[in-house]
């Protein structure tokens, strides 16, 4: 799973015998989410974890990032 959009087949994942390589875009948070939990969140845990966030305008404070 990526954000890039220069997704192109065995850039991201190098082919295998069995499988060419491939990888799904996404926003950026539902990347985040999928690091976190290890697997693509479903839809409920998607719209849980963003509530109250404007994912357009978000932007975490320096003291967050710094802590």
């Amino acid at each position: 799973m990526a954000t890039s959009t220069r997704l192109f087949q065995g850039r991201v994942v190098e082919d295998a015998e069995r499988k060419k390589g491939e990888s799904l875009l996404a926003s950026t948070p539902v990347v985040v989410l999928s690091a976190i939990l290890g697997r693509i969140p479903s839809i409920d845990e998607y719209k849980a974890a963003v509530e109250g966030i404007n994912l357009t305008k978000f932007v975490p404070s320096v003291k967050e990032l710094t802590a």
